[in-house]
């Protein structure tokens, strides 16, 4: 054989085996990525939703009919109360204006949630005297 031919084969693996060592190298590089961002992932957040997630699966009971008529009937439950009992309403009666307006209170935080706008109507009946 001729020492060219040696020498360029000599080369040709010196280059296929730096090739090998790069190639494994970026192997290996994408691996670790891989498995930072897995776990990453799988890492626990505890920001206020996965904090709600939480509290609902241990709560386990979840009220279906609630869930179903704030969705579909509590907007005419809320418009109904907010003027039935609304504080202006009562601007001749001190006590009754200061219960008028921790219920009207309650019912805009609740505004969402049919059971507690029908507590809510329930104590406005017994405490203002308003008829639905």
């Amino acid at each position: 054989m001729n020492t060219d031919t040696i020498t360029e084969v000599a080369k040709a693996i010196n280059q296929t085996n730096g090739l090998n060592v790069w190639f494994v190298l970026s192997i290996i590089e994408f691996l670790v990525i891989i498995a930072l961002l897995i776990f990453r992932k799988s890492d626990k957040r505890t920001d206020e939703k996965s904090k709600i997630k939480n509290d609902v699966k241990n709560e386990g009971d979840i009220n279906f009919d609630n869930t179903l008529m704030s969705a579909f009937h509590s907007k005419k439950l809320y418009d109904e109360l907010k003027t039935k009992c609304h504080p202006d309403r009562f601007v001749g009666d001190d006590e009754k204006m200061a219960i008028a307006n921790t219920i009207f209170q309650e019912i805009t935080k609740n505004k969402r949630n049919f059971q507690k706008l029908e507590e809510l109507k329930i104590e406005a009946e017994e405490k203002l005297n308003v008829n639905f």
